[in-house]
């Protein structure tokens, strides 16, 4: 068994094996289709394992991205697609395939992979859960009650094609995304990979106001020709709080939905008070999957333009791995990987001070906020 980087003519055998360990129907779209940054021809990232013959038994589809956190810039990795040959089971080779995989994202000056699954094959590698999000689960009812407490009137219909722009101008403007040229974002909507894995009908609907786009959100719908694995799911959403709030409850209508499944990142409250104020309670969640802490000292580094130049020496890496000092006034915390993940990304980490610590040090009065990361179960979902 040899296992190494993928080379171009082999991905129509890893796409094949992917075919046969994820399609849960005939009418389920190829795993080449709804997922073109792993499958399609040119550069690739991802490593495959390969029999005597040559044949790929084992396949692990890795994506690079940048991610755009307020003013900072996180290099990262997507770890998807991951499937094993049923007679290849059981002899570790996952397991090498990630250790390769980590390698690359070394190599490649990354500091984090996200990894769309949680189990135990990444858990006992250092993956961890991390970050927050809220899931409301927003009925008819709900739906009827938010739109007689929006005043604004809101024009909401179905995407063109020529509002390609317009949907690249709304999700550069939230505060973390993927960052993605005009041409990959008609890509990814057209693969509508996450709505094929739970086997909905994607939908993007516009809210336009005097003539302006203010918000869109893609949608994942029950179909007619696939039995879905969820109900319909919020799969992304920007743009105005109102306005997707008004999509939100326009879209159950529309598609005569029961229930409408919607996470949200942490940090998009504003929607998310307009749930609650519908009667639609949060529930707090994970984000989704597990991540990968490549290199402790690079994500300090990208994350740098977060950090205020006389707050800079309040978190420092002694190692790639830690342990990481944590300075809060006269106290210093120092944590591991799973800590510095907390500190950074989650809002209810134990190792973020809610007072203002008191001393005489630089950072005196500066709190570390919670960096925003996008909820991964969405447009780029790997």
């Amino acid at each position: 068994m040899k296992i190494r980087l993928m080379e171009t003519n082999a991905l129509e055998q890893a796409k094949k094996l992917a075919d046969q360990i994820f399609l849960k129907q005939p009418e389920q779209p190829s795993m080449g289709t709804s997922f073109p940054l792993i499958f399609e021809p040119g550069s690739t990232h991802s490593y495959g394992a390969f029999d005597e013959e040559g044949n790929v038994t084992a396949f692990m589809g890795l994506v690079p991205y940048t991610i755009r956190a307020e003013a900072a810039k996180i290099r990262a990795f997507s770890i998807g697609s991951v499937c094993t040959a049923p007679e290849s089971r059981g002899k570790g080779i996952a397991g090498e395939l990630l250790n390769q995989c980590k390698a690359h994202a070394e190599r490649s000056g990354a500091s984090l992979i996200f990894i769309s699954g949680a189990r135990s094959l990444y858990t006992r590698a250092d993956c961890r859960h991390f970050g927050r999000a809220v899931e409301h689960r927003f009925n008819r009812e709900e739906a009827i009650q938010m739109e007689s407490k929006i005043q604004t009137i809101y024009q909401v219909r179905e995407m063109n094609p020529e509002d390609i722009f317009k949907i690249h101008e709304l999700i550069e403007k939230r505060s973390a995304s993927y960052v993605s040229s005009v041409s990959e974002l008609d890509k990814l909507l057209g693969a509508s990979a996450f709505s094929n894995v739970l086997r909905l009908e994607q939908k993007v609907l516009i809210a336009e106001q005097n003539g302006d786009s203010v918000a869109f959100a893609i949608i994942g719908v029950p179909g007619t020709k696939m039995t879905p694995s969820r109900p319909a799911t919020l799969m992304e959403w920007a743009g105005d709080a109102e306005a997707a709030a008004s999509i939100l409850s326009q879209a159950v209508t529309r598609y005569d939905l029961p229930e409408l499944i919607i996470p949200l990142a942490w940090q998009d409250r504003e929607l998310s008070t307009w749930l609650e104020s519908a009667g639609s309670e949060g529930k707090s969640i994970r984000n989704s999957g597990t991540v990968y802490l490549v290199n402790g000292r690079e994500l300090l580094r990208q994350i740098a333009p977060l950090i205020p130049e006389e707050a800079s020496g309040m978190l420092q890496a002694e190692g790639d791995h830690g342990p990481y000092l944590y300075k809060q006034g006269s106290e210093t915390t120092r944590l591991d990987d799973e800590g510095l993940l907390s500190l950074l990304f989650d809002p209810d980490s134990p190792y973020r001070n809610p007072q203002s610590p008191e001393g005489d040090s630089a950072d005196q009065g500066f709190q570390l906020r919670p960096i925003p990361l996008p909820y991964t179960e969405g447009l780029q979902y790997i």
